[in-house]
């Protein structure tokens, strides 16, 4: 099991490649007793990577990046999982050791008893042990701190730690509500579903369409956008297309959602999820939406545009090992040119909704600001910021509507 959490780990950290979408393609390979444990240490290792990493560092001048993913993970199940026996991490590393770089054997064991035997110490600096604590890169810290103030820069970074549950949405159209609670893989908490089951994926549930999984914030932007039956709606990056399903069950499927996304792949994902939750009024298609064709007008669009995704590290922790300040800036332009072609989709008098998964003011307050003031037939009707903590993700949303012409 270690060998592939460690295999896992080089493809994710050094190859760039996408925790979420490895997981679900590789996972299968482990047994079924083993993919809880392993989805949590590569989880967790890239959650707490930047801490994982201090705790071995003082040790070493100089490491091989693969060894150093080996050493970070066996850090973080040291620190971390009290239920493994530290003999046990420490063997299997050497184990793996031996199978890459034999010669590094010794190494790998003499580090990581290093790093079992001694306490480490946090930086006297609060905002420094605040970004070695949560993993987060001193200079995101810093813009949290500046933009929303000490506090809630803590709350944001802290989640990014947090081991979240799995919400799910009930499809109305497909399930009772008492049917659906009364399922025994199903547990309310408050006014949200939680999925307790194994195997979301092979659930008669999810196979026959009854529910789906999404983030009670991202189906709260869904009904930010307040789609009603019969409505035209755009939904201009559409791809899963969660946001954009939940839209139409809102609508008893009557009326017409044309669902974009700039890739064909992506453009399957909706057309899947559409089949599977038995919807017939959305029509997806690839189609850039920084340059959308004559598609006509429409009642309500929704813009959820590419964001560098800082409200939604704690389910896709890959993005700190690709956090750079010049991200921001790289997006910014896209979800400008995506809000201002959309825009002009829109009939007088109706709805348009801006969305991110992001906690950055210079893509979501600035970009409305910025809009208002380059289209004056436009007036923002509510604004939102969802603050990440233990239990959430966290988003963005700004309503705007178009004022009819005289």
């Amino acid at each position: 099991m270690r060998q592939w959490i460690y295999q896992a780990l080089c493809a994710i950290v050094l190859d760039g490649q996408y925790s979420n979408l490895y997981i679900r393609k590789h996972l299968n390979e482990l047994d079924q007793k083993d993919q809880a444990l392993a989805t949590r240490i590569v989880y967790g290792t890239l959650q707490n990577l930047l801490f994982c990493e201090a705790l071995w560092q003082p040790y070493v001048k100089r490491v091989q990046p693969k060894l150093g993913v080996l050493l970070s993970m066996s850090a973080y199940q040291l620190y971390f999982l009290d239920a493994v026996p530290a003999y046990a991490v420490i063997d299997e590393a050497v184990n793996i050791a031996r199978k890459t770089a034999p010669k590094s054997a010794g190494f790998i064991n003499a580090v990581l008893r290093k790093v079992d035997r001694r306490e480490f110490r946090m930086p006297d600096d609060p905002i420094e042990a605040l970004s070695l604590k949560s993993s987060v890169p001193l200079w995101l810290i810093r813009l949290w701190t500046a933009q929303y103030g000490a506090k809630k820069a803590e709350q944001c970074a802290m989640a990014t730690t947090a081991i979240l549950p799995v919400y799910v949405r009930r499809n109305p159209l497909r399930i009772s509500k008492a049917a659906f609670e009364n399922d025994p893989h199903i547990q309310r908490i408050g006014d949200d579903w939680i999925y307790i089951g194994h195997g979301l994926a092979s659930d008669l549930l999810y196979q026959e369409g009854k529910m789906t999984v999404q983030e009670t914030g991202s189906y709260q932007i869904s009904q930010f956008v307040g789609p009603k039956a019969g409505d035209r709606i755009l939904d201009a990056c559409a791809a899963p297309g969660t946001k954009t399903t939940a839209m139409a069950e809102c609508m008893n499927d009557q009326g017409w959602i044309d669902a974009l996304d700039l890739h064909a792949h992506r453009v399957k994902l909706i057309q899947k999820d559409c089949r599977r939750l038995h919807l017939a009024c959305i029509h997806p298609r690839v189609m850039d939406a920084c340059a959308i064709d004559d598609l006509g007008l429409y009642d309500r669009i929704l813009c959820d545009v590419p964001c560098t995704g800082f409200g939604v590290m704690a389910r896709k922790p890959d993005i700190k090992c690709r956090l750079k300040p010049e991200n921001i800036d790289e997006i910014l332009p896209v979800q400008k040119a995506i809000l201002s072609s959309c825009s002009q989709h829109l009939k007088a008098g109706g709805t348009l909704v801006y969305s991110t998964c992001t906690i950055n003011k210079k893509e979501n307050e600035r970009q409305i600001e910025s809009f208002l003031d380059a289209h004056p037939d436009f007036r923002l009707e509510a604004m939102q910021t969802l603050f990440p903590d233990q239990q959430h993700d966290g988003f963005f949303m700004a309503r705007l509507k178009r004022v009819a012409s005289k």
